[in-house]
């Protein structure tokens, strides 16, 4: 008796599932990017990271080890202040690196969309930069190409800088107003020292250079060239007749174009449904009936 109502118990499920309509999908999202904060823990005497923000109460930090095996292109690294200096190579393309009071932080990576030197740090990036953001009194090299350079003051202005890549912008100012905008500096040249351009005014433009608009090309200068075959003026061509052309009368449909169309199986339209619905309720029904008989 158990076997029998098991049986038919599968068999009324199997029955739903098949004429239950799918409306559900799967639905897959892009990773979120992690934040990886970056501190020397004098207790372990050498540098730790932790995933977020950093907490000195949490002792959930791990080596870089791991942070090498786990990091991602797109992920976020904080570098905390401290006294020692950090050597960090990432292979991958970073979204952000935030030198916060670091005394003398070296991070190497594929390419960096922003990098952010906070007053007081000391850093160093390997891999070109998008957007580079430095304030106050900060000290950087950038050792590869940058493309946008924002110089900012938010106590004083007394950034040293070096850019052994080239340039494509550099904007100084404060949050109130922009004090000077410069174009196209020449790889290796740019140069500030404690807030003064030392770079010579050959080596960058104070304009941002035109680009030459870009025109479309002539479409038949595409086309491959057939050469021509001269005419000989005193060979007579003969012209050949053209005999009249019959007009095709037009075929007319024999069936209509209504009829046509409702041959058609339309877009949507449950062409096996009735035939599940029969067979899902022939089975519930079979069911119920030898239940019926056993218990008898």
């Amino acid at each position: 008796m158990k076997k029998l109502k098991t049986i038919v118990s599968l068999l009324a499920v199997a029955a739903m599932l098949l004429l239950m309509p799918s409306t559900d999908h799967l639905r897959v999202s892009a990773a979120e990017p992690v934040t990886y904060s970056l501190k020397y823990v004098e207790a372990n005497n050498e540098w730790r990271f932790h995933v977020g923000p950093w907490d000195d109460n949490n002792p959930g930090h791990r080596e870089l080890y791991y942070l090498k095996e786990s990091i991602k292109d797109g992920d976020i690294i904080v570098v905390e202040g401290g006294d020692q200096g950090l050597t960090l190579e990432l292979p991958v393309n970073l979204s952000n690196i935030t030198f916060n009071h670091t005394h003398l932080a070296v991070i190497t990576a594929k390419s960096v969309e922003n990098v952010y030197v906070l007053r007081d740090s000391v850093a160093a990036i390997n891999g070109d930069v998008t957007n580079a953001h430095v304030y106050d009194n900060a000290v950087v090299n950038f050792n590869d190409n940058v493309k946008n350079l924002y110089i900012t003051k938010e106590i004083c202005g007394q950034q040293t800088i070096v850019v052994v890549g080239t340039v494509d912008y550099v904007k100084t100012g404060d949050a109130e107003k922009v004090y000077n905008e410069m174009y196209n500096f020449q790889a290796n040249s740019f140069r500030q020292e404690e807030g003064l351009l030392k770079t010579d005014a050959s080596k960058y433009s104070t304009v941002p250079v035109p680009t030459a608009p870009v025109v479309p090309g002539d479409p038949a200068a595409a086309l491959p060239v057939v050469p021509t075959v001269p005419v000989d003026p005193t060979v007579t061509v003969p012209v050949v007749p053209t005999a009249p052309v019959t007009p095709v009368a037009p075929v007319v449909p024999v069936t209509p174009a209504d009829s046509l169309y409702d041959n058609v199986p339309k877009t949507g339209e449950p062409l096996a449904l009735p035939s599940l619905l029969v067979i899902g309720a022939g089975i519930c029904f079979g069911g119920a009936y030898l239940l019926k008989r056993k218990s008898a």
